[in-house]
């Protein structure tokens, strides 16, 4: 048994007002981030890709590669934010798709959204913990945590949670930011640090032993791709962004103190990816036949 499974979930007392408050209060942001995607995640850039759109698309593609989507299909988005990766899929796929928040005004949200999409028949959304997921076993035939799965606090309980409501044969996969690994200096530490209060997240977790938590959750086919090049345009643009609006306006004038943490661990993430520090991985995990 490895020594952090004996130990509880890191937890930061000042932050206890944390995911579900302080996603509330950027529910605006949320909503104008993706444009009509709501995608409120980062971009994959590819070879064909010419702009964001593009690249938040291409996200939401590889985020379910190899998941044999269609009609009649059952996925679980864990951790579904507004609402925007959940619709994409039930359009693109029609398949049937339940989204899980934490943060319940953003139910009201992604209903809205999934009505005037014309795919409120396909889509559900509902509140809850994702450490206590409220679903029967073998519920789903793919259960999707776009950068949401850095918000278990602890990794083992919450995989074998979706070990248990995955059907047979049925995958795990995610996009997320990760620790490379490599060694923590006080200066990067402050940079995980910025990323953490800013996004309301435990400490990342190094990639490969995400990859050992899999393993041992019972999953097979145990994958990790390093998407790094991918995404470094996106975050970099992102970055930059940040940096134009600090020096054009004065930000506290910004809506929300939220909106300021929310903006400076995007950069301090894009800083980390630049130095080493962070990764960023499409896993996947599938449940036994």
């Amino acid at each position: 048994m490895r020594d952090r499974e004996q130990r509880p979930p890191q937890r930061n007392p000042e932050w206890e007002t944390s995911v579900s408050e302080h996603y509330a209060a950027l529910t605006k942001q949320m909503e104008d981030f993706g444009g009509d995607l709501l995608a409120t995640h980062f971009g994959l850039w590819g070879p064909e890709t010419t702009n964001d759109r593009e690249a938040l698309v291409r996200a939401n593609r590889t985020l379910v590669d190899g998941c044999d989507l269609g009609p009649g299909r059952r996925v679980l988005d864990a951790g579904c934010g507004v609402g925007g990766t959940a619709i994409t899929l039930a359009e693109a796929h029609c398949v049937r798709v339940t989204g899980l928040t934490i943060c319940e005004p953003h139910i009201e949200v992604a209903t809205r959204h999934a009505e005037e999409r014309g795919v409120g028949h396909l889509v559900d959304f509902r509140y809850g913990d994702f450490m206590d997921l409220p679903f029967p076993d073998e519920s789903f035939d793919a259960v999707l945590n776009h950068e949401s799965f850095c918000y278990a606090p602890d990794k083992l309980a919450y995989l074998q949670g979706i070990y248990r409501v995955l059907k047979p044969g049925g995958k795990w996969q995610a996009l997320e930011g990760l620790r490379s690994g490599a060694p923590v200096s006080e200066s990067r530490e402050a940079v995980h640090a910025i990323a953490r209060r800013g996004w309301r997240m435990p400490p990342l977790e190094p990639w490969r032993e995400v990859l050992a938590t899999l393993e041992e959750a019972g999953f097979e086919a145990v994958t990790g791709r390093d998407i790094s090049t991918e995404v470094a345009p996106h975050t970099d643009t992102l970055r930059k962004r940040w940096l134009t609006l600090t020096f054009v306006i004065d930000p506290d004038s910004l809506p929300n103190q939220a909106s300021r943490e929310f903006m400076e661990a995007t950069s301090a993430y894009d800083r980390g990816l630049k130095e080493g520090l962070f990764t960023y991985h499409f896993l996947s995990g599938t449940r036994p036949a």
